[in-house]
């Protein structure tokens, strides 16, 4: 299986000269790669650039904390976390705050490419449409009837990934695990996610339920929208 990445733009937000140097030197001769130091750069680059196919994303960085990108932008493409912070926690709170992966340091340049490369959304046949009911993997947006459904970037990552599994039903912690790959831990933090999706496709399509729960089976997205 080919894990190299290639055509795609990816923005990097770390404060280490060496390591931008190297992530620089490794992923731009097939790629577009830009840099930011800090959050408020990182920030200009999102609002000036548009989307990105993917964000490696430091947490400690000069004058600010990564983590507050999310708060920055309910939106985002697939975020890697790369940091020195190996704890649990540390782990667990970026993964349930809306990263895709979390890596880390030190890391090889090749392994970074593979977790990005397991991370990236398709090119094309990004869009699942039913009915009146549209999900976008590239822009990560949802929307009914043309209204935009505000989701944030977990709230996304579950919603996409029963959708792509319609009909099957998931436990929490299944669901933690395969979006994450990582063990659960039987954490509160998923169904926390999970009560407010469900709610705000509730408020925007009160007539369907389109993700419906049954004891000892979980989640389980209909696809049964007008």
């Amino acid at each position: 299986m080919n894990y190299t990445v290639s055509g795609r733009k990816l923005l990097f937000i770390e404060d280490d000269d060496k390591l931008i140097n190297e992530m620089t030197a490794y992923f731009s001769p097939a790629n577009t790669v830009f840099t930011a130091s800090d959050l408020e750069e990182a920030v200009s680059l999102l609002n000036e650039h548009g989307r990105f196919d993917a964000i490696v994303l430091d947490l400690i960085l000069k004058n600010s904390m990564g983590m507050d990108l999310f708060e920055a932008f309910p939106v985002l493409p697939p975020v890697i976390i790369l940091s020195s912070l190996d704890g649990e926690d540390a782990i667990l709170t970026g993964l349930t705050s809306g990263a895709a992966d979390y890596v880390v340091k030190p890391c090889s340049m090749r392994l970074l490419e593979t977790h990005i490369s397991l991370r990236l959304l398709p090119g094309s046949d990004a869009v699942e449409t039913f009915g009146a009911f549209s999900i976008n993997v590239n822009t990560r947006t949802v929307k009914y009837k043309s209204m935009l459904i505000s989701l944030t970037p977990s709230e996304f990552n579950i919603l996409y990934f029963l959708v792509k599994n319609r009909g099957r039903y998931f436990t929490a912690d299944e669901i933690y695990e395969k979006i994450w790959c990582a063990p659960s831990l039987h954490t509160t933090t998923i169904r926390a996610h999970l009560s407010s999706l469900r709610r705000k496709l509730n408020a925007a399509m009160p007539e369907r339920i389109i993700i419906r729960t049954e004891f000892n089976k979980g989640y389980c997205f209909t696809g049964d929208v007008l």
